[in-house]
């Protein structure tokens, strides 16, 4: 059976556990679904008492039972402080693993030079942070060189209309994964949100070309009036900081709703819940991918659309590889957001179906993580009917 370990870097020890989970589960469950014996391994520093106020028995807690709810508490690895403790598989088991194992997909390249998981044959570089992956790339070692493959959700990377230099880096376009068992199409009148889970700054910020490339707070702060304008409460459950509350005022004074992150979808159970009693998604995505032209849509977004919710959201340039118009809508302009609003209300039932339709065609976890595998060398999976069914299935 292939053995594939999905790497990732203090995930566990993120306070927005909910959205950011779902990015790795989609893959680590996805690829489950393939036949595929996959392990989750990450890297957990001693916690920073000024940035995270748990106990590492607190993080490490948390992230068993978020295994043990989706099925997978005997396929992860907590690696603590460079290994000095081992957390669900032990060293030697792990170290078994890594003799074993046929594909690393580093998520974001985090993982350490000396990481002992790039030995492993193919390792993939898995890019979801398209154009400032490729600024910083020019900028600072991402260790680029200690991958032989290279994937990123960014679907203009390389071609002529993105607008950074790729140095010779051959990446591969790949879509986000939904598993689409465990985002069923649920709909009901009395969801009236429309509205995302957004994160206010971020941590991505890039200067390329004497230009600044930023987060999603200046491109919000350009989209303000559109409740206004549509004569619409939006809302968005926002991660803020202290140094930014007073911008909740201003959304506020122009028709968001501002919810609290943690309350109704800080872990993976709620963040799903958030998105499937929506009635849509509207979103901005973040000044890089749009300045870049990068061609990257969010995993939410998918997992709106897997929902049967409709997704409005900023343009990024992938409507030149992906159905717009019906389902999933874009805008570049106020009155453009507007206007997708209005479009979405006038038939709603039937941008629900195609949202859904959209899903199912293009970002299906067995079509979109098939393709990867054969394109890493490892064949046609197997393709299970379905895994067993982890409790966090609805």
């Amino acid at each position: 059976m292939t053995k594939v370990i999905l790497g990732t870097n203090e995930t566990s020890a993120w306070p927005h556990f909910g959205g950011s989970m779902w990015v790795r589960l989609q893959y680590m469950l996805g690829l489950e679904r393939l036949g595929v014996e996959c392990y989750w391994v990450d890297r957990l520093a001693p916690p920073d008492p000024h940035r995270n106020p748990h106990s590492v028995d607190y993080l490490v807690e948390r992230f068993r039972r978020m295994a043990e709810d989706f099925g997978f508490v005997d396929r992860y690895c907590i690696v603590y402080d460079g290994g000095e403790r081992h957390f669900g598989m032990g060293a030697a088991e792990l170290s078994d693993l890594v003799a074993e194992a046929d594909l690393l997909i580093n998520v974001s390249g985090h993982l350490p030079p000396a990481s002992p998981l790039l030995h492993i044959p193919r390792r993939a570089y898995l890019d979801v942070d398209p154009g400032f992956t490729q600024i910083w790339a020019h900028q600072t070692d991402l260790d680029l060189s200690r991958h032989n493959l290279f994937f990123t959700i960014g679907q203009n990377v390389g071609r002529p209309d993105f607008g950074i230099d790729t140095k010779g880096v051959p990446w591969q376009p790949t879509l986000p994964p939904v598993v689409l068992d465990l985002w069923p199409a649920c709909t009901d009148e009395r969801w009236t949100r429309i509205g995302t889970v957004a994160d206010w700054r971020g941590s991505q910020d890039a200067i390329w070309g004497g230009e600044w490339y930023g987060g999603k707070r200046e491109e919000f702060l350009g989209y303000l009036r559109v409740p206004v304008e549509a004569e619409r409460e939006l809302e968005v459950a926002l991660l803020v900081g202290q140094d930014d509350y007073e911008d909740l005022g201003i959304l506020g004074r122009n028709g968001w709703r501002v919810l609290d992150p943690y309350a109704c979808a800080g872990d993976p159970h709620s963040y799903r819940e958030f998105v499937q009693r929506s009635r849509a998604e509207f979103s901005v995505a973040k000044r890089g991918y749009v300045r870049t032209n990068s061609g990257w849509l969010s995993d939410r977004t998918v997992s709106f659309l897997a929902s049967g919710k409709p997704a409005l959201v900023q343009s990024t340039g992938f409507e030149s590889t992906l159905p717009t118009g019906r389902g999933l809508l874009t805008f570049r302009t106020v009155q453009g957001a507007v206007d997708g609003i209005r479009a979405i209300e006038d038939d709603y039932p039937g941008h629900a179906a195609d949202a859904r339709s959209i899903a199912e065609d293009r970002f299906d976890s067995h079509v979109v993580l098939g393709s990867l595998l054969e394109r890493a060398g490892l064949g046609e999976p197997q393709r299970a009917s379905r895994a067993r069914a982890p409790r966090g299935a609805p």
